[in-house]
């Protein structure tokens, strides 16, 4: 197993192009929302119709609270939330409060190969194969570092 890290926040196209290749090689995907904190609620309705399961947690990936438990949106993968992930942000770290939801994760067979902590500005791949690999290195203008 390797873990790259994201070496600067992937903003613009090649924000977008992160979001296309995470949505094409994911079985679902989520983001979390904080009790403690506001979010812009029309936001998270758009993704309603596509919501496969929310729940309340103290733990997700790269996080444990001591707080209130947040609320995890998992989330189909597809045209439509892919194009919802591009276009409320311009950048990955955009996706904190009071605006978005935080912490996108991408996930194939259970198994979490992106995860972000947002309002910390960090970003990281589990690769576990050439295919994951090859995926990240081409995504022309990312920045990663092992």
């Amino acid at each position: 197993m390797e873990y790259w890290e994201l070496a600067e926040n992937p903003s613009e196209r090649v924000y977008r192009r992160l979001i296309k290749v995470l949505c094409d090689n994911s079985d679902k995907f989520y983001f979390v929302t904080r009790k403690e904190l506001k979010y812009n609620q029309e936001v998270i309705a758009k993704f309603k119709p596509y919501i496969i399961e929310s729940y309340e947690t103290k733990k997700w990936a790269n996080t444990i609270t001591k707080g209130p438990a947040a609320t995890v949106y998992v989330i189909e993968p597809n045209k439509k939330t892919c194009k919802l992930l591009q276009e409320f942000a311009n950048n990955l770290y955009d996706w904190v409060a009071p605006n978005l939801p935080e912490d996108l994760t991408f996930i194939k067979n259970n198994f979490a190969w992106f995860s972000s902590t947002t309002h910390e500005e960090f970003g990281s791949f589990s690769i576990r194969s050439d295919y994951y690999r090859d995926l990240v290195r081409g995504i022309r203008g990312l920045k990663v570092q092992k």
